[in-house]
């Protein structure tokens, strides 16, 4: 039997068609949070930039402070990194008329795109929603950094045997009844850690 390069080119064209439909999900999954998951609420309009939090975070995690700004004298990391996983930065509107602050940290979303990207599962919700990194798992892949939309995980690059950092709600503090550290040590209480549902009706609720 002779094919022609027509004929060819039509079976192909047509197994595509039957793979990309077979592909299509019969209807987009919905997740919600855990009923037990908890959270954070921060309030731009009362935290006063401290970054007692910062510090507070750096130190409950083992982490090394950034101080390569100041010369190694203050912690002064700009953004995330692999030795920050809680930072307050301040925002100003471009004619410099307003600002605010703003808490950047991991955000634990309920259908976490780190997750669903990591070919090994090391990153996975967990109790209480928290999502979790299982360095026993990890390739070193960083999968999880690009596909993050939050730009949260960051890799450490310095060190012989490197981990993805990322917050996870300081879960070792959690057993012994304690709380995150940057919301034990907030001075003003702007950061409030709960469960994720008193947590939303607080969002909600307009006095």
């Amino acid at each position: 039997m002779t094919v022609t390069r027509r004929d060819l080119f039509r079976t192909i064209g047509a197994a595509s068609a039957t793979a990309v439909v077979a592909s299509v999900p019969a209807a987009a999954e919905t997740r919600t949070a855990p009923t037990n998951a908890l959270g954070l609420l921060y309030d731009t309009t009362v935290c006063i930039g401290c970054k007692a939090c910062v510090a507070a975070c750096t130190a409950a995690n083992g982490l090394e402070p950034d101080t390569e700004l100041s010369g190694g004298i203050w912690q002064m990391p700009t953004d995330l990194n692999s030795q920050t996983k809680n930072i307050i930065q301040l925002y100003r509107s471009p004619d410099g008329a307003e600002s605010s602050f703003m808490k950047r940290q991991c955000m634990q979303c309920v259908d976490p795109a780190c997750a669903s990207a990591c070919p090994f599962s090391a990153l996975s919700k967990g109790e209480f929603g928290i999502v979790e990194w299982a360095g026993d798992r990890c390739i070193g892949c960083r999968f999880c950094e690009i596909s993050c939309p939050f730009d949260v995980p960051r890799f450490e690059w310095a060190k012989f045997n490197p981990k993805i950092v990322k917050c996870e709600l300081c879960r070792h503090r959690l057993p012994d009844g304690l709380q995150p550290a940057c919301t034990e040590v907030c001075p003003v209480g702007a950061v409030i850690f709960g469960s994720a549902a008193i947590v939303v009706a607080r969002i909600s609720y307009r006095p």
